[in-house]
């Protein structure tokens, strides 16, 4: 494979630590660097090695994973960026993978970003103009004041996203949760100003509009908010027995990586490691058992295992009667029996709890007093009949039996037996659940049922029993790393703050059409991508852009020149790690190791300025750390070891760590495991009902993704992609080194079944087009057999300008449900051919 001139080889990258030492010359992408690959500025570098120093920082964002690295700078270039050591004792907590490795070759990249940029000629022509820093904070400024002047202040929108994940100073507001159910029972918005001091304070301040994200929402929204699904330590997978990795890739995907090893050790003590995925993923590899589920159907399986459970009288039904919320009563609108329906307790008190039926009292009595409560049966409650929330939750998916999901799911009916058998006996089961399953339309229904099959297997609250990913090492209570406990956000909000919106940035789409956002009229004036690209890294990427028409000047603040960028008016370059300093949840506090390359600046100093041309002189006062100074010299902090000096001085703080396999137990109010919602609270609010049905346990076929969809004899392939150890979001984008590993003859590739290609007369390294009603991309095949029959797999986290043709993301669907606002990566059908 030929490697172009103007990219470093993986040969060179691990011959010589001097990887960025070349000058940043000038490109033929305007605003972009270039790295040098004669060799000679290398060899220079490499020659005279020089005092070496280390800084410790993290890749924060893209993935999640806030794994600790340090970084080797010589002659004021970082050349290395390693997972940080831990004790020998603690050896095995050392994380990081070939992204964070590869962080050099992203700081000095072809593709970064050296200076501003106005746009030239029409949006996406790639004419472009460069100017100063001056005229660029002058423009922002402008184009903001004529927005709110002309429309109001929430005529400026700010997209929040993955890019600076985590950042308190230099990230951007986003949310899980937009709205908030207020005490009167009305569901108002809620500000989410708990990242990135600057621009924080300047949304407030002009009253502008939060947009959020919509990725894996359906997962963070029902897990943390809605059923407050408790996670366990990483290290309590080496007490199961079984285990189940169901949209999760632990062995590679950056995110679950540190389960890994633990994982490990389970199979060591003899645990079963099981894979459900439509690939044959590193993970399902070297499992027992791969369960090759189609993509978008993992409910129907989850409906199909409750059921042999339960017909066959495999559950746990001690847990199922006394530590979860089957027993409790609902009326006919779901509401719950409590103390106050029988005039045992005022209604709206703490006292007014749900009630049940004991069996052994033969009354209605509080939940956490019966000894016998009745899990089956309709019962007559002063002239209301009410049953209990099993029975709903079994007649509710009393269609989607095991014949049904063997059909549904494509997986034969002894095999998923065998599954609901094995997670039923051999026990105790732990159901690593990432968010790879939560990628189709209306997927948070899945954590009804998840929660219903932990109640059935009792694989709650016990050493090695979990239904949900486990805390990562960047949390308190599976860390060695000594962390903040108390901060000071006095400096996220405004005491003349003016209100402005905030909602799930997806739906501009649907404000493109329609000229409205809840029933109100809404400009889309001003739109700034801050940590974010739209473009290349949410679902329904070509219905975005349509609606980007409509909106009248687009800001990016980014790093590289990603799809975002190449359709905004004016691109300003910012800081990558190392290059500002910066706090990151989890106890990480990024060093600044180097001068910030060409003429990035922090996204804190770009918004500072910009709210100072706005005439905003008092609004953001000092530099950056004296914020991060603030927010984090608590007593409490300072005490523990852990203020502003001992963090920045250190990077991290290391604490006593015992491996504690720390076992999380129901921490919802009831204490119980939940598996019906009385209430189901919109994330975006305009007035959306929701029936009984859609607060219990489900199955409700995707929008494209399903069997019996007639598409299908037009586009027959269902489309799907992952994250892996080479592939994230696009802040890997034309990365020289890592992609030798995921391309392929230099091109991006897509996966085909051996029998589907055959079908199409394509054989590995043969150009292809994967199309749809919704977009198209070219790139090169491999034909594999570790992907399921009916599928194909496409790459995420590359850019426009990184395929011959189209671009991946434009093949997935624009369709956010109207709960979670989720982004829905694989709910999209396809063909493939040959070109």
């Amino acid at each position: 494979m030929e490697t172009p001139s103007t990219q470093l080889t993986r040969r060179s990258f691990l011959t010589t630590t001097a990887l960025a030492a070349g000058a940043l010359a000038a490109s033929g992408m305007a605003g972009c660097s270039s790295v040098d690959t004669s060799g000679d500025a290398a060899n220079d570098l490499a020659s005279t090695a020089g005092q070496e120093e280390t800084y410790i920082g993290t890749c924060h964002g893209n993935c999640g994973g806030r794994c600790a690295l340090k970084a080797t700078v010589r002659e004021g270039k970082i050349v290395s960026t390693l997972p940080m050591e831990f004790p020998n004792e603690n050896k095995g907590l050392r994380v990081g993978c070939v992204k964070g490795v590869s962080n050099p070759l992203r700081i000095y990249g072809p593709s970064r970003l050296m200076y501003p940029m106005k746009r030239a000629g029409e949006r996406g022509s790639g004419e472009w103009e460069r100017i100063t820093w001056d005229e660029a904070i002058e423009l922002f400024a402008n184009q903001l004041k004529a927005s709110m002047e002309t429309y109001g202040g929430a005529s400026n929108m700010w997209q929040g996203g993955a890019g600076n994940m985590n950042g308190i100073l230099n990230g951007t507001p986003t949310g899980i949760i937009n709205s908030a159910m207020m005490p009167d029972g009305t569901i108002a918005p809620l500000p989410s100003f708990n990242a990135g001091f600057a621009n924080s304070r300047l949304i407030q301040k002009t009253g502008g509009t939060v947009l959020s994200v919509g990725h894996d929402m359906a997962g963070i929204v029902f897990c943390f908010v809605h059923l407050s699904s408790p996670q366990s330590a990483v290290e309590d997978l080496a007490n199961a027995k079984t285990i189940v990795a169901w949209g999760a890739n632990p062995a590679e995907a950056s995110f679950c990586r540190a389960a890994w090893n633990a994982i490990c050790t389970g199979r060591e003590n003899g645990a079963k490691l099981i894979a459900i995925d439509p690939l044959l993923s590193t993970t399902a590899a070297h499992a027992d058992e791969w369960v090759p589920v189609r993509t978008g159907t993992d409910a129907a399986l989850m409906c199909a295992m409750v059921h042999y459970i339960v017909d066959n009288d495999l559950a746990n039904w001690d847990y199922v009667k006394n530590k979860s919320v089957a027993p409790f009563l609902i009326d006919e609108a779901g509401a719950y029996l409590r103390l106050s329906s029988l005039g045992q307790a005022e209604a709206g008190t703490d006292a007014d709890v749900p009630v049940v039926w004991d069996e052994d009292a033969q009354a209605f009595v509080a939940h956490a007093t019966a000894t016998n409560p009745a899990i089956r049966g309709t019962f007559d409650a002063n002239g209301v009949a009410v049953r209990t929330v099993f029975d709903a939750a079994l007649e509710n998916i009393a269609p989607f039996t095991v014949e049904f999901a063997a059909n549904e799911c494509g997986i034969p009916a002894a095999q998923i037996e065998n599954l609901a058998r094995t997670v039923a006996t051999e026990g105790p089961t732990s159901f690593y659940i990432n968010y790879g399953l939560e990628h189709t339309y209306e997927s948070w229904r899945i954590y009804f049922l998840i929660g219903l099959l932990a109640s059935l297997t009792g694989s709650v609250g016990i050493p090695g029993g979990s239904y949900v990913g486990s805390i990562n090492l960047g949390h308190e209570s599976a860390t060695m790393f000594k962390q903040p406990t108390t901060f000071n956000e006095d400096d996220f909000t405004l005491e003349d703050a003016v209100p402005g919106g905030h909602f799930t940035g997806d739906w501009i789409v649907q404000i493109a059409e329609t000229g409205q956002w809840a029933g109100q009229d809404f400009h889309m004036g001003t739109l700034v991508n801050m940590c974010a690209n739209p473009l290349d890294n949410f679902s329904g990427s070509s219905a975005l852009l349509k609606a980007y028409d409509k909106i009248d000047y687009i800001v990016t603040i980014d790093t590289i020149m990603t799809t975002t960028a190449h359709y905004s008016d004016l691109v300003l370059p910012c800081c990558m790690p190392w290059e500002t300093y910066e706090y990151i949840e989890g106890g990480i506090f990024e060093q600044k190791a180097i001068d910030p390359v060409g003429d990035a600046r922090s996204d804190f100093d770009i918004i500072k300025a910009v709210a100072e041309k706005m005439g905003y002189d008092d609004l953001i006062v000092g530099e950056g750390t004296d914020y991060l100074r603030r927010y984090l010299d608590t007593p409490e902090n300072i005490e523990a070891g852990v203020g502003f000096d001992a963090l920045s001085e250190n990077g991290v703080v290391l604490g006593d760590y015992s491996c504690d396999a720390h076992v999380t137990p129901e921490y919802n109010p009831f204490g119980r495991t939940q598996f019906y919602l009385e209430y189901l609270m919109p994330r975006d609010n305009w007035g959306q009902m929701f029936g009984l049905q859609d607060r219990l346990p489900y199955y409700k076929p995707s929008i494209e993704a399903y069997a019996d969809n007639p598409d299908r004899a037009k586009y027959p392939l269902y489309g799907m992609s992952s994250h892996d150890i080479y592939h994230g979001q696009t802040l890997w984008s034309h990365h020289p080194w890592l992609d030798d590993f995921r391309k392929l003859d230099g091109q991006p590739f897509c996966r085909i079944h051996t029998e589907a290609a055959a079908e199409r007369g394509i054989k590995t390294g043969d150009k292809v087009r994967v199309f749809n009603d919704h977009g198209s991309v070219v790139l090169n095949a491999l034909v594999t057999e570790g992907i399921r029959k009916d599928s194909v797999w496409v790459p995420h986290g590359f850019t426009w300008d990184e395929f011959e043709e189209g671009y991946a993301q434009s093949l997935t669907r624009w369709c956010p449900d109207d709960v979670t606002s989720n982004n829905n990566f694989n709910d999209w059908i396809c063909e493939v051919e040959k070109m």
